[in-house]
């Protein structure tokens, strides 16, 4: 009997020892097949490289405070420059180069007087000046302003005196969310210092709109009024500003974020148009106001809102009652709108993709001075109309680049090729044919209406 009830005990514990050795296989197997736990993604090394950076900077703070790039200028105006120029005042530097290819320019403006005379905005290098309407291996010189100025996204030059002078600094697409250096496409940029002022030509430099030590902000757009060159528009991060002192002191008149465009009625200087809206910023629209800014009226009879990209426009000068904008998402058009009433209404007149990928970035619409059916459009190419954007064809092509060494004071490729993401442009006062484009690459000019193309 003991015998029998050892061996059912037996049988039991090796039925247990099987069971059990059977879950613990299972849980083993089901282990192997689970995916092993997510481990923790770091960010690149260019990235750590660039936090490391900013972190030294910081210190003792998290993030470098907002006019702490201006009180590192100061510092170094007041006490580093000195002692180097006592301590290297026999050197001289010179330029070097390169010569050959632009870099990514933003804004453009033509001496309404003197057309060989363009001053050009750099995303990254400041001020650009060429007394020879950009031609020529020497057709540029870089302005000093004196001022801590990389970004320059807008010119506005006096015409009744071109020695007067405005600029805009900065380079934002996102509201504050610019961190120049990162390679993330939708933040691309740098922040400004406001407004700045010459009454010389370029010689000597003042503060107009001061945001030295806030410096999460820019300036997109400038517009003088063509009647009193004291008024001036302002379109930046912060809404619409306006000075009536030619640039003594601003105040803000419309609190609508991201104005990337700004365009005054030629013939009648109270109506001002703003568009606003960067990457998806709030009240992204047109507005128009009829008595110099003190009211605005959110344009909506046939214009798209809350777009997330920007909107370019841009005014007939013969006949002001036609508008046309070029209005994008992100990553695509929306469409080219044109107004035949100054902006009561509007008609898409065609959805043609001309910023693609890029509707937050480098996009813009120019009508011809005194035909009002032919426009450019521009975006990674150059568009053009001659039936007020019923068709378009195609002009440029980026891809034909002449890849390689391009040699000083040659082309960068066939006349077909402009450089690609087209951000601003101006035509000649004197010589409608002659548009000049700013680019990723510097500065193109066609000379012939759009046909044909040099950098």
């Amino acid at each position: 009997m003991k015998t029998r009830q050892v061996s059912f005990i037996s049988a039991a514990l090796c039925f247990a020892v099987l069971i059990v050795g059977f879950q613990i296989a299972t849980h083993l197997s089901q282990e192997a097949k689970a995916p092993p736990p997510p481990r923790k993604k770091l960010p690149p090394g260019a990235m750590q490289a660039l936090d490391f950076l900013a972190a030294a900077r910081a210190y003792p703070d998290k993030i470098i405070s907002g006019g702490g790039f201006y009180r590192a200028h100061e510092f170094s105006q007041a006490t580093l420059q000195k002692q180097n120029l006592q301590k290297n005042s026999a050197t001289e530097w010179k330029l070097l180069g390169p010569k050959n290819v632009g870099g990514r320019t933003n804004a453009i403006a033509i001496n309404p007087q003197n057309p060989n005379t363009i001053y050009v905005g750099a995303a990254s290098g400041g001020l650009w000046r060429s007394f020879t309407a950009g031609v020529g291996v020497e057709a540029w010189e870089y302005v000093d302003t004196g001022f801590p100025v990389l970004g320059v996204g807008a010119i506005a030059i006096d015409p009744g005196d071109t020695n007067k002078i405005y600029i805009g600094t900065g380079e934002v697409y996102g509201y504050q969310d610019a961190t120049g250096g990162v390679t993330i496409r939708t933040t691309r940029g740098s922040y400004g210092i406001g407004i700045l002022k010459t009454n010389d030509g370029g010689a000597t430099w003042s503060k107009s709109l001061d945001w030295s030590y806030d410096q999460k902000r820019g300036v997109q757009a400038l517009a003088i009024s063509p009647q009193n060159s004291n008024i001036i528009y302002a379109g930046t991060t912060e809404g619409t500003y306006k000075s009536t002192n030619a640039g003594a002191s601003w105040t803000q008149v419309h609190g609508i974020l991201m104005v990337m465009d700004i365009d005054i009625n030629p013939q009648n200087p109270d109506i001002v148009f703003a568009s606003c809206g960067g990457l998806g910023s709030p009240g992204a629209a047109v507005y128009r106001s009829t008595d110099a800014g003190l009211n605005w009226q959110q344009l909506t009879n046939g214009l798209p809102i809350n777009y997330t990209g920007k909107t370019i426009i841009d005014i007939h000068q013969a006949n002001p009652r036609i508008i046309y904008a070029d209005v994008a998402n992100d990553f695509r058009t929306v469409g080219i709108y044109r107004s035949d009433d100054g902006g009561d209404s509007w008609r898409r007149v065609t959805t043609l993709d001309i910023a693609q990928y890029q509707g937050w970035y480098s996009h813009f619409i120019w009508v011809h001075p005194t035909d009002p059916d032919f426009i450019i459009a521009g975006g990674i190419d150059l568009w053009k109309s001659t039936n007020g954007g019923v068709t378009f064809t195609k002009k440029s092509d980026w891809a034909a680049w002449q890849f390689g060494v391009v040699p000083v004071g040659g082309p960068e490729g066939p006349p077909h090729y402009s450089h690609a993401d087209h951000h601003a442009v101006a035509g000649d006062p004197f010589s409608p044919d002659i548009i000049y484009f700013t680019n990723d690459g510097g500065v193109f000019r066609t000379t012939d209406g759009g046909e044909t193309f040099e950098g």
